[in-house]
Parts: C-alpha cells; sequence; structure tokens
C-alpha cells in the first residue's frame, strides 16, 4: 500500500510539470520546433537571439513584432542570408501562420543550425505587441 501511495504521490507532482511543457512547444509535420505565443515571447527577451521575419515586405510593413529583421522567404532574401548567418546563434523565425518560417527553419536545419525555433501558428497566433 505504501508503494502505491508514493506512486501516486510522484504522478500528482510530475502530472501538472508535464502538461505545463507540454503546452510550450510543439513539434511541426517537418520536425521543427515550434513555441506559442508566450514561450516564444521569453525567448525574445534573451541576449543573443535574432528574431527573423520571413514574410514579405509588404506584410511587414503592416506590422512586425519588435525587433524583428525582415529576411522574406519568397523573394529570396531568406536563401541568400542563409549562409551569411552564424549558426551557433538562437534565432526564432515567424511568418503569417507558421508555414514559411517552417520552411525556413527547415532549410536552417539542413545547414546545421542547433537553436532555431519558430512561433506556432505565425503572426496569426501572436499574443504580444506589435510594430507598424
Amino acid at each position: 500500500m505504501g508503494v502505491m501511495l508514493h506512486k501516486k504521490r510522484i504522478w500528482l507532482w510530475a502530472l501538472p510539470v508535464l502538461l505545463l511543457l507540454a503546452g510550450c512547444a510543439v513539434t511541426s509535420t517537418s520536425g521543427n520546433k515550434m513555441l506559442r505565443s508566450n514561450a516564444f515571447e521569453k525567448q525574445m527577451q534573451k541576449p543573443g537571439v535574432i528574431l527573423l521575419d520571413v514574410r514579405t515586405s509588404e506584410e511587414y510593413a503592416a506590422g512586425h513584432l519588435p525587433n524583428a529583421v525582415l529576411c522574406d522567404f519568397n523573394d529570396g532574401a531568406f536563401l541568400q542570408a542563409l549562409p551569411t548567418l552564424d549558426s551557433n546563434k538562437t534565432y526564432l523565425l515567424y511568418c503569417r501562420s507558421a508555414k514559411r518560417s517552417d520552411k525556413a527553419a527547415s532549410m536552417m536545419k539542413a545547414a546545421g543550425f542547433k537553436h532555431v525555433l519558430q512561433l506556432q501558428n505565425g503572426i496569426q497566433g501572436w499574443k504580444g505587441a506589435v510594430v507598424q
């Protein structure tokens, strides 16, 4: 009976922690890590993190995340910039719906980048401030 009670206590402690961790990050169908808005915003606060907006210049002008650098995936700017990026840094990517950012994250992963995170549901899922 004591062993059962001990196991029950462990699960009562571990279950909320597991649920909390599961709620912060998911993996895209391509195998790339995606963060919900609040977790993404926390990552943005870390020093040295680079925030890349892979949308078009028109989308960027309509509103973007604070301190985001435009690197348009569609016009080739992202592909051109990729060899110049430091693969040891942490990159946060987003687009409108996470489709382009997922493609960009896959390209970065294939190029040897280890620390690439993207915003789940793109800017459509963003709950924080937007700069115009």
